[in-house]
């Protein structure tokens, strides 16, 4: 009997380091998580600017990372809304960088925390090399930052 004891005691014992160890490495990834923020997606970042010209700067660099290839990059921009209907996989397999040359943000408006925006393209098709379309964009704001919602 005593030796079950003993071996209980014990075994609480390590059941509880190792609690304690999970708990240790859980808060280290949250501080890592939260101190890795990109500047681009904090509301200081933007301290002083119009809501137009936050939104055109965060479209414009949305796009310079689609542009580049980078889908985590421009997935980032994505409202929380979009994110929870799209995952990242689904988007990285159904985007094909490669055929956008240049981006540029031709007009801002917003109203009521919802931004139209309309973005001439430079792409280059295997048919169409150097083509030219303008693409509409919807961005929201939420908690101070605009965020772009895709239409899938």
């Amino acid at each position: 009997m005593l030796f079950l004891r003993r071996l209980h005691g014990r075994f609480l014992l390590c059941h509880a380091l190792r609690l304690v160890k999970f708990g240790i490495v859980g808060a280290a990834l949250v501080i890592s998580a939260c101190a890795t923020v990109p500047r681009d997606h904090s509301v200081d970042a933007y301290a002083g600017k119009s809501i137009e010209d936050q939104v055109r700067e965060r479209a414009t660099k949305r796009w310079d990372a689609l542009i580049h290839g980078d889908l985590d990059s421009a997935y980032a921009y994505f409202s929380r809304a979009t994110k929870a209907t799209y995952p990242i996989e689904l988007y990285r397999a159904k985007t094909r960088p490669g055929i956008w040359r240049e981006a540029k943000v031709e007009s801002v408006n917003c109203a009521d925390g919802l931004c139209e925006v309309v973005v001439i393209i430079d792409l280059d098709h295997r048919r169409l090399k150097g083509a030219s379309t303008s693409v509409a964009e919807r961005w929201i704001v939420q908690d101070g930052l605009a965020w772009y919602v895709y239409n899938g």
